[in-house]
């Protein structure tokens, strides 16, 4: 889907909006509240953020919620949100089809049923009026704070309808300026027609739980990284996303001791090149794991951001005169090795041979060659 995208031409359509991609902040300079626990939780911290923070904390959320099955999430336009802040389509029919409705609430205040009322009288309308053909599956209220009586109103759907059409009843002059024109007669007839179990309340300490699975939660919160997992073994068999640097490796071994080019079996079987490169495989899958972590713990770019920090301190090193690729490749790896980064927050949870391992996925892509020109 497009950026924006309105279907009809009804007038106060809904539209959709592509919101900003949270992903797209690498956390390549560990910020002050990085460097140690933060004073506030980060359900403290919420209480804190603003209307718009909220909402892009809440979909960030739901981007996340993979056993859910949402086809796409969207945003739905600002103030014409027709009482939906974010959309979740189970199908491509979207709103056509079966889907899930996220309204965000953020008030210095608990929610109670004086906000949800004209929320749940918005939704109503917009199908009334044709501007979405069903009605969510699901209508989840997000909040800081739930109120009590809403929270208990919510477990309980002919409570919470009944009280929805007293408030209706009793504001019944000022909605009917609101929705002219028979529109609130229209609305107020499909709600009598249908069931109130799909409206509930998002559990913050769930959505906390869920968020901090995701690659938003250390940049949003300033909390530490989680331990990383035990070391990812080089497979006994090269795969063929290792194919480029052994085929590299290979190079060198046989510029330096005359092994075969093309085998690895025989360098393998090699006194000295064997054990070479068993060791700059597992380093190789060092920093694979640490693509990985990165990958599920901090937005995109912040490895591939330490990746180019690391060529930048190797380049100039690669680019010089060497007897052979053997010389340059050791060469390469002591720099890496001993070379200062900057403040890329994957450095608190760094190995020994993730350096070595970056260099090996810069050769994988043709970033650095051992054996150059007249050397091989």
């Amino acid at each position: 889907m497009s950026a924006s995208e309105q279907s009809g031409g009804l007038p106060g359509k809904p539209v959709f909006t592509r919101l900003p991609k949270p992903s797209q902040t690498p956390v390549t300079v560990a910020s002050p509240m990085m460097a140690m626990p933060p004073v506030l939780t980060p359900k403290q911290q919420l209480v804190h953020h603003s209307a718009d923070d909220w909402e892009e904390f809440i979909y960030e959320w739901v981007l996340a919620l993979e056993e859910a099955g949402y086809v796409d999430v969207v945003g739905m336009g600002g103030s014409n949100d027709r009482g939906v802040d974010i959309a979740a389509f189970l199908t491509p029919d979207k709103t056509d089809g079966d889907w899930h409705a996220y309204q965000c609430k953020h008030y210095g205040r608990a929610l109670g049923g004086a906000a949800a009322f004209p929320e749940i009288l918005k939704i109503h309308s917009a199908v009334a009026e044709s501007q979405y053909r069903t009605l969510p599956e699901r209508y989840v209220f997000v909040a800081p704070k739930i109120g009590a009586s809403l929270t208990q109103d919510l477990a309980k759907p002919s409570t919470l309808k009944a009280k929805f059409f007293d408030w209706t009843d009793k504001n019944q002059d000022k909605l009917t300026l609101e929705y002219p024109g028979g529109m609130l007669e229209r609305a107020l007839g499909l709600a009598h027609g249908e069931g109130f179990s799909r409206f509930e309340a998002g559990n913050l300490d769930k959505i906390l739980t869920q968020h901090a699975a995701t690659p938003h939660h250390v940049r949003r919160f300033g909390t530490p990284l989680p331990d990383r997992p035990a070391r990812l073994s080089a497979p006994p068999e090269h795969t063929p996303d290792e194919a480029r640097y052994v085929q590299q490796l290979l190079d060198v071994y046989g510029e330096k001791w005359g092994c075969s080019t093309t085998s690895p079996h025989e360098a393998r079987a090699h006194a000295k090149a064997g054990p070479n490169l068993q060791r700059q495989r597992e380093a190789f899958y060092c920093a694979e794991q640490l693509r990985l972590f990165a990958r599920d713990h901090i937005p995109p770019g912040t490895f591939e951001s330490l990746q180019d920090d690391v060529f930048s301190g190797v380049a100039e090193v690669e680019e010089q005169d060497f007897a052979t690729g053997y010389d340059r490749l050791k060469a390469v790896l002591e720099a890496a090795r001993n070379m200062q980064l900057g403040a890329n927050i994957l450095l608190r949870v760094e190995r020994p041979d993730d350096r070595k391992g970056i260099c090996h996925q810069l050769a994988n892509d043709d970033r650095l060659i051992w054996v150059q020109g007249g050397e091989q």
